[in-house]
């Protein structure tokens, strides 16, 4: 500001003393406030964490406004599981999308086929946790509960993303 209050006195605009108008001048500036650079060595546990979160509740949200519906919720121990499967399956897709957005040959399919093989992984541990694990143990909650924990382990995950920067697949 002192510079620019300096030069106006000798006639100099702001134009040729930043090769900008004020109003891009003053944007340029808060948009470099608003939004830090990218940690692109964002390590690999707040990767998981960020799938994590995102799968659990996604699944619970799902689960609880399904079962206003339908009547019953999944277990817990299944969301926990599908949670902790989601994690791992965001760091391996992550990895496919990087290749496929640098343009790299085949990237794409390898990506389709990536997916489809997290996608079928994750239902059939699913599956198997809901078949091995007594009801007892893989405990359904009320839609309610189901509902809100979800919507909250979301803002969570906004939170945490927000917080720590991590970059979206």
């Amino acid at each position: 500001m002192k510079k620019i209050l300096g030069q106006q006195k000798q006639g100099v605009t702001a134009r040729k003393l930043f090769d900008l108008t004020p109003t891009e001048y003053v944007t340029s500036l808060t948009v470099k406030a608003e939004r830090t650079p990218v940690d692109e060595t964002t390590g690999k546990g707040w990767l998981f964490l960020d799938g994590a979160l995102l799968v659990l509740g996604a699944m619970m949200l799902i689960s609880g406004i399904s079962a206003f519906f339908q009547g019953q919720t999944l277990g817990l121990a299944v969301l926990l599981v599908t949670g902790i499967v989601g994690g791992f399956a965001m760091i391996v897709l992550r990895k496919y999308s990087a290749e496929m957005r640098a343009g790299k040959k085949g990237s794409t399919l390898r990506y389709i086929l990536m997916a489809v093989l997290v996608v079928a992984v994750w239902m059939l541990v699913m599956t198997g946790v809901q078949i091995i694990v007594p009801p007892a143990i893989n405990v359904a909650l009320s839609p309610i509960v189901m509902t809100v924990a979800g919507a909250a382990i979301l803002a969570l995950r906004w939170y945490i993303k927000r917080q720590k920067n991590i970059p979206s697949l």
